[in-house]
């Protein structure tokens, strides 16, 4: 069983927790001293939080980005950081606690936003993530999916799904 200190986390708001196992995964979110390369983890049967650095590059979306648990994979969509909205996809592994970011293959990818939601689903023996709605930017530049709507203060209702096996 992994030693876990006394440790408070850091106060924060915007961000997302998600249950891997015994764990509870919380990273980024917005506040004072949020530590980017630090993921912060609850072990849940003895209720002690401990920071672990992580390696690789984290999402740039760093406070209200969807999130979703595969197995030991943790998954993050969008969100928003320095420089505005992201529609960048990141995984990061509990067990070898690095990011890695993912290209979905698709030239209508979901528009820069914050706020969306994620899922994640299983058919024909197939995993997917598929995110939905959000907010963003309502820019004439931002490529729009067929048949979605887009209020004009960047709220939309795009569906997109993301084939995690091959990376479309």
């Amino acid at each position: 069983m992994a030693s876990f200190k006394s440790y408070q986390p850091v106060k924060r708001s915007s961000h997302s927790t998600v249950k891997v196992g015994d764990y509870l995964y919380m990273w980024g979110g917005s506040g004072s001293g949020v530590d980017y390369d630090v993921m912060e983890v609850y072990h849940l049967p003895t209720g002690a939080w401990d920071q672990k650095p992580t390696t690789g590059t984290p999402p740039p979306g760093t406070w209200a980005y969807s999130i979703i648990a595969i197995g030991k994979d943790i998954y993050y969509f969008g969100g928003s950081g320095v420089g505005g909205y992201r529609n960048s996809l990141h995984c990061f592994n509990v067990d070898s606690l690095k990011w890695r970011e993912l290209s979905p293959s698709s030239d209508r990818g979901p528009m820069k936003k914050a706020r969306c939601r994620m899922i994640s689903a299983n058919f024909d023996s197939e995993d997917y993530l598929i995110i939905i709605g959000g907010s963003g930017s309502s820019s004439i530049n931002t490529p729009k999916q067929p048949n979605a709507q887009y209020s004009a203060d960047g709220r939309c209702n795009e569906i997109h799904y993301y084939r995690i096996s091959s990376g479309q």
